[in-house]
């Protein structure tokens, strides 16, 4: 395997979702493709359009020109690179979520209204999750995964019973 374009960026989730879904574009109209490139693509896809991401939302907040309005409202805050691309990504609308990404909010920031600025400019810039409609989505993936487990735990047991039958 050769490296066509060595560079080093950290990418937003939204610049790896757009990316992952171009490559899907391409080579829908191409021909032969990579075993495992679909496979990947498709649970990376699946990752970044799951709740909480604010990916999940439909339609989709984000675009080039959202992202651009973020940053240049954010810019008076002189927040790191890795501070705002957490806000892109995680999109925090509550003081407690802020806190997380920003690193010393309150010695940084020791105006209340500042700290509310912040999550005011991402609300305006991306808007707010539903919180109804997010607490259902979340509600949905933890009975899933639960089934999912109970599965994988049962096709254990039955393994299990499968060989001490053999002894």
């Amino acid at each position: 395997m050769k490296i066509l374009e060595a560079q080093s960026a950290t990418l937003s989730n939204f610049e790896v979702y757009t990316h992952l879904k171009d490559i899907q574009k391409k080579h829908r109209t191409g021909g032969r493709r990579p075993g495992n490139l679909d496979n990947v693509i498709k649970e990376l896809m699946q990752y970044l359009e799951e709740a909480p991401s604010p990916l999940a939302q439909k339609p989709c907040p984000y675009n080039e020109v959202t992202i651009r309005n973020l940053l240049e409202q954010l810019r008076p805050y002189d927040l790191t690179k890795a501070e705002i691309l957490m806000i892109i990504n995680h999109r925090p609308t509550s003081m407690e979520n802020l806190n997380i990404i920003i690193e010393e909010l309150e010695l940084r920031f020791p105006d209340e209204n500042d700290q509310w600025g912040i999550i005011d400019v991402v609300k305006d810039v991306l808007g707010a999750q539903d919180a109804e409609e997010m607490k259902q989505t979340m509600a949905d993936n933890t009975e899933a995964a639960k089934k999912d487990e109970q599965k994988r735990l049962e096709d254990e047991e039955r393994q299990y019973k499968a060989l001490m039958d053999q002894s």
